[in-house]
């Protein structure tokens, strides 16, 4: 437990050491971009995984953030590593939704066909079960908590996958704190959260660093 301690008290210095005022001879350097509907972020990140079945392991990701509004984004990521995997609806749901929102232009839908509109409710509501909110800390970075509903989560002993007794596959859920430092495009995330899953009650942790670009339809 100590050993957990200590990686959530490193992440919390990490964060406070952001967000103190900046520097003034970065201001205007880098900026904060204005989330808009339609912005999103594409990111790889490595993982510490704490509290599996083979005790602490590493790992590596991916995450799709869509943004639709200032404050609000819908996230989607996937994180695998030796016999572990998690991942969410979303992973589909919302390259999906980018990319059907990408094709309209504008995102107007009052010329869409009635089918296609039901379609990119569907998708919308996938992406939905993964939430964030982005509150402001300085002029080159925000703090994002999330929380995700519908994480579908494979983590077993190493090599022991066949054996159905030792194998964990669930749904869970997540709850998390992100900080994002934005460099103009570019974007470094490091973040921390809780897991519990829904079938065997058990708690887990995972922290990581994002790496990515954003992309903004302004």
């Amino acid at each position: 437990m100590k050993r957990y301690l200590f990686v959530f008290a490193f992440f919390l210095l990490f964060v406070n050491s952001y967000s103190q005022d900046e520097p003034t001879a970065n201001v205007g350097k880098y900026t904060r971009p204005e989330h808009y509907f339609g912005d999103f972020t594409l990111s790889g990140s490595t993982n510490l995984l704490l509290k599996t079945p083979n005790g602490v392991q590493f790992a590596g990701g991916i995450k799709v953030r869509s943004f639709i509004g200032k404050r609000l984004s819908f996230d989607s990521d996937m994180v695998f590593g030796r016999d572990y995997f998690h991942a969410g609806p979303g992973i589909i749901g919302l390259p999906l939704w980018i990319f059907f929102w990408r094709m309209d232009g504008d995102g107007n839908s009052e010329d869409i066909p009635f089918k296609d509109l039901l379609f990119k409710i569907a998708i919308i509501a996938l992406s939905a079960e993964h939430v964030a909110y982005h509150i402001p800390v300085t002029n080159t970075s925000d703090l994002s908590p999330y929380m995700s509903l519908l994480r579908y989560k494979s983590s077993y002993k190493f090599g022991e996958s066949s054996n159905t007794v030792l194998t964990n596959e669930q749904f869970s859920f997540a709850l998390g704190l992100e900080l994002n430092k934005y460099f103009n495009r570019f974007t470094l995330s490091p973040y921390a959260e809780y897991n519990i899953g829904y079938n065997d009650h058990k708690s887990c942790y995972n922290v990581g660093v994002y790496c990515g670009y954003y992309f903004q339809v302004k």
